[in-house]
């Protein structure tokens, strides 16, 4: 019995050490890929045009890129109705109803449709020709645009090239500065 405990213990403390070891450089390597940048851009800085999205329109129709005015820059605002920062951005856009008026203008969320016809109505964006609002059921804007912030906001050019991008609250004279 004592003579295998003199034996165990040396061993336990190498066992020990060898878990402290690992257990550091684990750490270690976790600390090292954190401050590392993501080695690949998100799709929308690689490819510049408007993305082929698909939205379910509030009346069930498919709404698409194609079916965008043509010659006329996009404002794309992804955005979830029970945001606040959605909400204000909203309330932005409403009061430059106006100056927003030559651009195709798609509202995308991942809310169910129900959410979306009561943002529509309390907005009465039925007013607006220039509305596109729909649910991105494929979840396809988020992970192309690496969306971390709502609202997230992305303008293209009449010829649907990329000019920028926002996210979170966007002041509209930024917005509609941006196009010139």
């Amino acid at each position: 019995m004592y003579r295998s405990s003199i034996i165990n213990q040396p061993l336990q403390l190498i066992g020990r050490c060898s878990l402290v070891f690992l257990l550091f450089i684990s750490m270690q390597q976790m600390s090292v890929a954190q401050e590392q940048p993501v080695a690949n851009p998100a799709p929308y800085e690689r490819f510049k045009n408007l993305p082929p999205f698909e939205l379910k329109g509030l009346d069930g129709r498919k709404i698409k890129r194609d079916d965008l005015a043509k010659n006329r820059g996009t404002i794309l605002m992804f955005f979830s109705p029970d945001c606040n920062h959605c909400l204000q951005q909203m309330d932005w856009m409403k009061q430059a109803k106006e100056e927003l008026k030559p651009y195709n203008f798609i509202l995308a969320t991942y809310q169910p449709l129900e959410d979306l016809k009561g943002f529509y109505q309390s907005y009465k964006l039925e007013e607006w020709k220039n509305i596109y609002i729909g649910r991105d059921e494929k979840y396809f804007l988020p992970p192309y645009f690496r969306i971390r912030n709502l609202p997230f906001i992305a303008l293209y050019d009449k010829k649907g090239q990329l000019i920028s991008v926002f996210e979170g609250n966007t002041k509209t004279d930024l917005i509609i500065r941006s196009f010139k």
